[in-house]
């Protein structure tokens, strides 16, 4: 009786490690998950869904367009959006480019990419504009959040 518990817990011991290391498996690495939020925000964007562009942002998010000298916190982000919305008609398009993810530590990052804002009803000149877009993100508990947005016109080829 005594050898079959030893065996037991052996079995078990070797059991609930195989299930560590197959649950170690299935966690996502930070740059995936924040390249899944900024898709999962550009989805959002394109459904017209303000909500979901804004939620991953954090409340202290701080936001600026270096070509028109603006600054915007996250409520002044989604006034923003919904005048554009507004305006447009749900006639605007982003289409992002190669995304650059970099870890700073354990609980922050940054993530760049470039954007094509294409469609409008005057807003955008000629067949779109291209944007470079700067982010910020940090950790807080087990979600990262947006802290940082700067995003200024890609002038290349002009």
């Amino acid at each position: 009786m005594k050898e079959s518990r030893t065996k037991m817990g052996i079995w078990a011991g070797w059991l609930a490690c195989a299930l560590f290391t197959v649950a170690g498996c299935h966690h996502t690495p930070a740059e995936q998950v924040i390249r899944d939020t900024i898709d999962a925000m550009h989805q959002a964007g394109e459904k017209h869904d303000i909500d979901g562009v804004v939620a991953p942002m954090a409340d202290d998010f701080a936001g600026r367009d270096t070509d028109n000298e603006l600054n915007v916190d996250r409520k002044e982000f989604r006034r923003y959006l919904t005048l554009v919305q507004m305006q447009e008609g749900g006639s605007l398009h982003a289409t992002l480019g190669p995304l650059t993810v970099a870890l700073q530590g354990t609980d922050h990052a940054t993530a760049d990419f470039t954007m094509l804002v294409t469609g409008g009803k005057g807003l955008l000149q000629g067949d779109g504009q291209m944007q470079q877009v700067y982010t910020g993100w940090r950790l807080d508990g087990s979600k990262w959040e947006l802290i940082s947005a700067e995003w200024k016109e890609d002038r290349v080829g002009k």
